[in-house]
């Protein structure tokens, strides 16, 4: 079976689904991250993401990856250019058209894999409302990488490069992105945040990134070897989790995990 859904033609999909393969659809954003960080960069990284461990998990399980959803609910970083984003509304509805369309021809299993912040509460509405949407019988799991990977990222030293992680074009993303696409970044055009980034937990406060600069944290400490080091971590924790995931549900369960 092959891994990537896009590879497949519509006979190999129809086989893959027909044989019980569950489904990863990784949801990303284009915004800005930075002045030194491209605007692909939670795409990116979501997408490695799930194709590595993806591919680790389908030698236990079987598993497809689906193509990433590039655009998310990004409006916080619409001051800078470069972003474009969705409303909560019109991503939580193509997200939920998509899971639709695979549960037409068969699926009934998804992880929504996620690897951007704003998409984090949408994906947790998408989940409960499929799940109790009548006549579907689903099990959709839902979770950011760093969310499922946090304590192993605590123990790859995530903490010593920033603040906090995920954080936003700081030392956390930029290492992850010296690993995967090194000649994206430019870290020559790195800058400290203008205004530290300190929101209480569970509330939004407008225009914090715009006056931050948008980023949170001081990318100085990052390194490629730091971002391999936290990347196998990742990768280690979500294959896991897919497995889990799989394991944990049956074919005619109706779940949001």
């Amino acid at each position: 079976m092959k891994l990537l859904l896009e590879e497949m033609t519509r006979e190999e999909a129809r086989e893959a689904f027909a044989q019980g393969a569950m489904v990863v659809l990784p949801t990303g954003s284009i915004e800005q991250h930075g002045p030194h960080l491209p605007v692909c960069t939670d795409t990116a990284v979501v997408t490695y993401v799930a194709r590595e461990a993806g591919r680790r998990a389908a030698e236990r399980v079987p598993l497809v990856v689906a193509p990433t959803m590039h655009y998310g609910v990004s409006h916080h970083h619409l001051p800078f250019a470069g972003t474009m984003s969705l409303t909560g509304q019109q991503y939580i509805e193509a997200v939920k058209e998509l899971v639709r369309s695979l549960y037409r021809h068969g699926v009934r299993r998804v992880v929504l894999l996620n690897g951007h912040g704003g998409n984090q509460n949408p994906n947790g509405v998408i989940a409960q409302a499929l799940v109790n949407e009548e006549g579907l019988e689903l099990a959709l799991g839902h979770a950011s990488y760093w969310t499922i990977a946090a304590k192993a990222l605590v123990d790859a030293g995530a903490n010593e490069i920033a603040p906090t992680f995920p954080g936003h074009a700081g030392g956390f993303e930029t290492s992850l992105m010296l690993a995967l696409r090194p000649d994206l970044v430019q870290l020559d055009q790195r800058r400290r945040p203008l205004e530290a980034l300190e929101r209480a937990p569970h509330a939004v406060e407008p225009g914090a990134f715009a006056r931050s600069g948008g980023t949170s944290d001081d990318a100085s400490g990052a390194s490629v070897e730091a971002g391999q080091r936290l990347l196998a971590a990742i990768v280690d924790a979500v294959a896991g989790y897919l497995v889990q995931f799989y394991e944990r549900t049956s074919q005619r369960s109706s779940t949001s995990i």
